[in-house]
């Protein structure tokens, strides 16, 4: 396995464990969603974006900072995700979506530089 590859693996572990858990709480006492449902969402949501960003965006994103403009799609396609799948509004998917993304985004670069 490529360098690449092993930071995805421990990428997508670190999203998942912070993720997880912030949208367990989010989800419960804030947007009064089903806990059964929320690990199968967040599960799916982390399953299908976090590929896209580490090996399809780079693809067509041609600029040195694409992360960013990816961290960007991943949390609209993730909004959308929420929107239909916890069928909540725009608003509360986008809070949703950014909160976990930002914490899950910084958390991985303080552990894995």
């Amino acid at each position: 396995m490529t360098i690449y590859g092993t930071h995805f693996i421990y990428a997508s572990l670190i999203t998942l464990v912070v993720e997880l858990p912030l949208l367990f709480l989010i989800g419960v006492y804030l947007l009064k969603i089903k806990v059964k449902k929320i690990f199968w969402v967040g599960l799916f949501t982390n399953l299908f974006s976090l590929p896209y960003l580490w090996f399809v965006f780079p693809l067509f994103i041609y600029i040195h900072n694409y992360v960013y403009v990816g961290e960007i799609l991943v949390v609209l396609i993730e909004a959308i995700i929420f929107i239909k799948l916890f069928n909540i509004n725009f608003k509360k998917s986008i809070f949703l979506s950014l909160v976990l993304n930002v914490a899950s985004y910084f958390i991985g670069t303080l552990i894995l530089g």
